[in-house]
């Protein structure tokens, strides 16, 4: 797996995040001590940040980072945990977790505010979502393109610096596409609720490859522009029982199946019903355009998806997803003696 697929993760400093079971305590009992969570917060280069305060999302349940950037909970909840960070002159980010866990490693990245957000204005219920793309290296990447598909589309390039800056960025999720010649296309998604960070890696193309698969590999072919737009018309049409997970909320169930993690969200859950009725069988398109037909999502690791997309039958109101799978063999779902049509689950890979 490339690095840049492999490393993309929101967020502002290095965190990372261990949740540890401590062992029983001895006794007729086996009384199970509750999780810590611990961690520790960096800036990029390794240097610890302190004052960053954590908070365990939905309770009162705050720590602050000390001068090596370490911070720690105390019983914290079991189960799937959102950890919020906060520091002044920082980007918030959030990380999710799956408490207890033996040994669980979240790397997050936080952000210094950059100056250009300086001249927006503060207003209630406004999202902003500043990032930075940077190579393999770590070093900024100029003059690369964001296009956004959900939501207000909008395409914008990155500064000499690497940065850019969305505002009035819709609650909800979040789709974009990083290209520029020379790189692979990265795609990334996330959830808006509020002012974040996000650190998007881009790897240098294999410089063996032909002119036609550098074209593919990097999104500048005509083929991914139009699996891009058909994405974002797929989207914006989908019914409502239709979800669209990102990497995030996968993230707690990395080391599941896909098909596992799916039922495992909240979003997911939803859509259990449907995979038990389609036997464990979707029909699958890769990366917007890469027809698979039909198969098991236990076929895939949580950990290898950036977003997926789920339309149950009757769900998918574009017709792209079919286009694309025509003659895949998927495999129809019924009802009785009504035929309820596919189950599509569109991938998009890290």
């Amino acid at each position: 797996m490339r690095f840049a697929r492999a490393v993309q993760r929101v967020a502002l400093a290095s965190v990372f995040v261990v949740a540890t079971i401590w062992p029983a305590a001895l006794g007729a009992q086996d009384v199970v001590v509750a999780p810590n969570v611990t961690g520790k917060v960096t800036a990029i280069g390794g240097i610890p940040v302190a004052g960053v305060e954590v908070t365990l999302n939905g309770t009162s349940r705050t720590a602050r980072t000390d001068t090596q950037g370490a911070f720690a909970f105390l019983n914290a909840p079991a189960g799937v945990q959102e950890l919020v960070f906060r520091g002044i002159g920082y980007l918030p980010t959030r990380a999710s977790i799956r408490v207890p866990e033996k040994s669980l490693d979240v790397a997050v990245t936080i952000l210094a505010t950059p100056a250009m957000l300086d001249t927006v204005q503060v207003r209630e219920r406004i999202n902003v979502l500043s990032g930075i793309v940077v190579d393999e290296h770590d070093q900024p990447v100029a003059g690369a393109t964001i296009e956004v598909i959900t939501g207000d589309k909008q395409t914008l390039t990155t500064g000499d610096d690497g940065w850019f800056v969305l505002t009035a960025v819709r609650d909800g999720m979040l789709a974009f596409r990083t290209m520029k010649e020379g790189y692979y296309l990265t795609t990334t998604a996330v959830r808006m609720h509020e002012w974040r960070g996000v650190v998007v890696h881009i790897e240098t193309l294999d410089p063996k490859l032909s002119d036609l698969r550098r074209a593919e590999a990097s999104g500048a072919s005509n083929n991914a522009a139009v699996a891009w737009r058909d994405a974002g018309m797929r989207m914006s049409m989908k019914g409502g029982r239709a979800v669209v997970l990102s990497e995030e909320e996968l993230a707690p169930f990395g080391d599941m199946s896909l098909n596992e993690a799916i039922k495992r969200t909240r979003a997911g859950a939803t859509l259990t019903f449907d995979l038990q009725s389609a036997s464990g069988s979707v029909c699958v398109l890769l990366d917007g355009r890469r027809a698979v037909g039909s198969t098991t999502l236990d076929t895939w690791r949580a950990s290898e998806v950036e977003m997926v997309e789920l339309y149950p039958p009757g769900t998918e109101a574009s017709g792209t997803t079919a286009r694309y799978l025509r003659g895949a063999g998927c495999r129809v779902m019924a009802s009785g003696a009504i035929r309820r049509g596919p189950f599509y689950a569109v991938l998009w890979m890290k």
